[in-house]
């Protein structure tokens, strides 16, 4: 083979490396927020929730209870998508995921606001993007819920390592 056939060949397989990112992606971490509708009210709707995640080999739960203390280990670039449910089984909106400062601290989003989106009809869920410079913090977000046609939220907690 010519040195430029070589040359060529080579170039042309480090842009395909580096142009369809063949380098590992960030993982993803799937929180589920469960209801339970009998004791749900709104002065303190945290007491009748729970989380929890849907495969513990990727998402190190940090702290798991009460609900506004819930705390998951992420890694920037990593996603995180939250659904939510009742005690019964019923499929619940994720109305929004909301940032909240503290202090100087940056939002560990893209967005301060992160709507909920319905995917082929179903219930209303968000998913997004940790940053890439979003590291060894502690943040604060408030997760917007429908149940009902009733709107409830609290502030658990995401810390980036």
């Amino acid at each position: 083979m010519k040195a430029f056939n070589r040359y060529l060949l080579g170039t042309t397989f480090l842009l395909i490396c580096f142009g369809t990112k063949l380098y590992s992606q960030g993982a993803s971490h799937v929180i589920i927020l469960t209801v339970n509708t009998e004791v749900l009210n709104q002065e303190a709707p945290e007491t009748a929730c729970t989380f929890n995640v849907a495969d513990e080999s990727i998402t190190v739960v940090e702290v798991s209870e009460p609900a506004k203390d819930f705390t998951i280990l992420v890694k920037p670039e990593d996603f995180v998508e939250w659904k939510g449910v009742t005690t019964a089984g019923e499929v619940i909106d994720i109305e929004m995921i909301e940032f909240k400062s503290m202090g100087k601290s940056k939002n560990i989003f893209a967005k301060k606001k992160n709507r909920g989106v319905k995917n082929n009809g179903a219930k209303k869920k968000v998913k997004e993007k940790v940053k890439g410079n979003a590291k060894g913090k502690e943040y604060i977000y408030a997760i917007h819920f429908t149940v009902d046609g009733e709107m409830y939220h609290f502030d658990p907690k995401i810390k980036a390592e």
